[in-house]
């Protein structure tokens, strides 16, 4: 389990740096190209995502113990990639508003995976 410390280390700084970026709509201008309307909003997926990025750390802190949230973790990643696909589609943002996230999400999507622990078959 400790080969999973790092991704959701990494997934978790991810998420405070998404976090702290959306608390400000000129970041979010300059970072993604997308112009904020309604900085409430903003604040509440601000909210999300330092809530979550907090969640992770923690649950990066023990890996073995969570054990169980590794599923969870990426079961959210995807949620999240399949969303911002729907965005997309529907020409509410552009590609470079998505295909960034889309690749860190599904990097560690297959990271978290691949580092997950094996149960030999059979047993």
């Amino acid at each position: 389990m400790e080969k999973l410390r790092v991704p959701l280390l990494v997934n978790a700084l991810y998420y405070l740096i998404l976090g702290a970026s959306a608390l400000s709509a000129s970041v979010v201008l300059t970072l993604f190209d997308y112009a904020v309307r309604d900085v409430g909003e903003l604040l509440v997926l601000s909210a999300a995502f330092l809530g979550f990025g907090v969640v992770l750390w923690g649950i990066a802190g023990d890996p073995a113990k969570h054990e169980k949230l590794i599923a969870s973790i990426i079961a959210a990643l995807i949620i999240f990639v399949v969303f911002l696909l729907w965005g997309w589609a529907r020409h509410l943002y552009t590609a470079r508003n998505v295909l960034p996230p889309i690749a860190i999400n599904v990097i560690l999507v297959v990271w978290i995976w691949a580092s997950r622990r094996q149960t030999p078959a059979g047993g």
